[in-house]
């Protein structure tokens, strides 16, 4: 055997040993991975990432300004996919700070599918006081909170607001974050709204002293909601994680 031919032949032993890549497979591997660039569009908006036929395809990222960007998938120049889309804002008729993050699915550069987005709203002022921190995970469709757990803590008295709604149900409970189950059991909750089909009961912990019959009423509904303690535990579960993700700090 000459000795090139055993040269050869003892490079393409070592490269299907070891696993190297032949230089042609790199070259390739290399095009496709640098296929990301920086793009001006219109309005002053930024992208850097992937691009196919002058627009954004892929992963990249979309910058409107400092404080207002989205990372994510794109599909022809639209964000499509999965993301992260924050936005940081004054309200000028408020004058509060609003901090927007949403992650999750987005079709045709819309919030579409399952995804968690939180708001924090602070005053805009030296010290910055959280005054709302809120967050909304489940479905969303054309930028709409449509289905799933939506939680609100606020400087309010209850200061939670619970929600958890669906085709066939609507549960809104206003009180505390500790100990929810029970307070279902007892009737303490500050306030209830369970929607089950077509089918509303509602009801208050407050007592009414002067008015026999409202008061009858509020007994029943809430003997009628005990029964449903089992089908909403769950709910009454999440609401409780939730919470403790939206601080008022």
């Amino acid at each position: 055997m000459k000795k090139g031919s055993f040269v050869s032949l003892v490079l393409v032993l070592i490269m299907l040993v070891g696993g190297f890549v032949p230089l042609t497979e790199k070259v390739a591997s290399a095009t496709n991975v640098s296929n990301k660039q920086w793009l001006q569009l219109p309005s002053g908006v930024k992208y850097y990432g992937e691009v196919a036929n002058g627009k954004p395809h892929g992963r990249g990222t979309l910058t409107w300004s400092e404080n207002k960007k989205y990372s994510g998938d794109f599909v022809n120049g639209k964000r499509s996919g999965t993301g992260t889309y924050t936005n940081t804002y004054v309200d000028f008729d408020s004058s509060r700070l609003h901090e927007i993050i949403y992650t999750g699915s987005w079709k045709n550069d819309k919030m579409n599918g399952e995804g968690t987005q939180t708001e924090k709203v602070k005053e805009n002022d030296f010290d910055q006081t959280v005054t709302l921190n809120e967050i909304k995970k489940g479905t969303f469709k054309d930028n709409v909170f449509v289905s799933g757990y939506d939680v609100a803590h606020g400087l309010y008295d209850p200061d939670f607001n619970f929600i958890y709604k669906d085709q066939k149900k609507y549960l809104e409970i206003m009180h505390g974050n500790k100990n929810l189950i029970y307070n279902w059991k007892s009737g303490d909750l500050m306030g209830v709204t369970y929607k089950r089909n077509a089918v509303i009961y509602d009801y208050g912990a407050i007592p009414y002293e002067n008015n026999e019959i409202a008061e009858k009423q509020r007994r029943v509904t809430l003997m009628h909601l005990r029964t449903f303690t089992k089908e909403v535990t769950p709910y009454l579960n999440q609401f409780e994680y939730l919470s403790k993700l939206i601080p008022l700090e």
